[in-house]
């Protein structure tokens, strides 16, 4: 007889958040359409990088990214694998979203694509919502005629079928994410990574894509051709301590930590992670934290409408006059006056 190892579940709520969520609202809204015999793969990579990017560490809080899997009803919808998935909402106003990312898969299936989703991504782009086709959904928008003339990132497989059905567009077949006016395209597969931090990386700024990627990615690093370079992440420094210690810092922006418990994290003391980090990257850890934080602090101040307080508590400073300290001796002006003479130049 096999022995019980425990009769009890355990605790974890230790691993949770320490601080409770900023109460914003979420600047990158997707609205996620799936076709019959969609694959299952790709539209779980893309998710699962707006899950972490959304919140602090793996919390799935739905914070900065928020999302909803949509269909002309609420009946289950089967993908290639036979695996069925069940919409969180009914097609309703496109302007509910940020983007509209059509989900496609196999095409020679038996179920053709239901009309309400053509309208749908009709009615999104009368209002315009940008919208991306994802694996074979940028046949449905090529079918609606929204890539005439222009470029299409697709799979190296279905570009002959492409150029035969659509001799007007231009297929492309080396590159993860192509946007090309209002229309942004991918061909699918691990792309779809690339696709989701092409999104973040414009709605939440990189730092929310860097800390997405890494933890993510872990070890893997990044490719030359991502929307992030190796070198911002120190990812080149030849040791996964370090590497992994950036990781952990993007991961918890606002969270009460401190560098010793990154450094127990990697595995590492805090004098030898401070040694390391001098050695690879010319400073200490808490002042690449400290410039993390102030690169994040100054893209929520060009490019959202939060208090200043709001963005010193969701960036980890203690508080506002903290930050402006600290953002004035950076860049020389405080935040509330770049964020003045930015709207004056109409930059926003």
């Amino acid at each position: 007889m096999a022995r019980r190892l425990c009769s009890l579940p355990r605790d974890y709520s230790q691993l949770g958040p320490s601080r409770p969520s900023p109460e914003v609202a979420a600047p990158l809204r997707v609205g996620i359409v799936v076709t019959p015999n969609f694959t299952l793969m790709p539209l779980a990579c893309f998710t699962d990088f707006l899950r972490l990017a959304g919140d602090e560490s793996d919390f799935s809080r739905r914070i900065y990214c928020d999302w909803d899997l949509l269909s002309h009803n609420l009946d289950p919808v089967r993908a290639s694998c036979g695996l069925e998935m069940i919409p969180g909402r009914a097609y309703a106003d496109p302007r509910d979203y940020d983007f509209i990312v059509v989900h496609g898969g196999i095409l020679h299936g038996e179920q053709t694509t239901p009309p309400e989703l053509y309208d749908f991504v009709a009615a999104a782009t009368r209002h315009g919502i940008p919208v991306a086709g994802n694996c074979s959904g940028s046949f449905i928008l090529a079918e609606m005629g929204l890539l005439a003339g222009k470029r299409c990132a697709v799979h190296f497989a279905l570009a002959g079928a492409l150029r035969q059905n659509f001799p007007d567009i231009i297929p492309v077949t080396d590159r993860p994410v192509v946007a090309d006016g209002n229309i942004i395209t991918c061909p699918g597969g691990l792309a779809s990574i690339k696709l989701a931090m092409y999104l973040v990386s414009n709605a939440c700024g990189e730092s929310r894509a860097h800390k997405a990627y890494h933890y993510l990615l872990g070890d893997h690093g990044f490719d030359k051709d991502g929307v992030i370079e190796e070198h911002d992440l120190g990812l080149n420094c030849g040791d996964r301590r370090v590497a992994n210690a950036i990781g952990l810092m993007r991961q918890k922006m606002y969270e009460l930590c401190s560098v010793a418990e990154i450094a127990g994290s990697v595995g590492t003391s805090e004098r030898e992670l401070s040694r390391l980090f001098q050695k690879h990257l010319q400073m200490a850890p808490s002042q690449y934290w400290r410039q993390m934080r102030l690169k994040a602090a100054r893209w929520m101040v060009l490019n959202s409408d939060r208090s200043i307080a709001q963005i010193a508590y969701e960036c980890g400073f203690s508080d506002c006059a903290h930050l402006v300290n600290w953002f004035k001796r950076t860049y020389e002006i405080t935040p509330a006056k770049l964020r003045r003479s930015h709207r004056q130049l109409g930059l926003r």
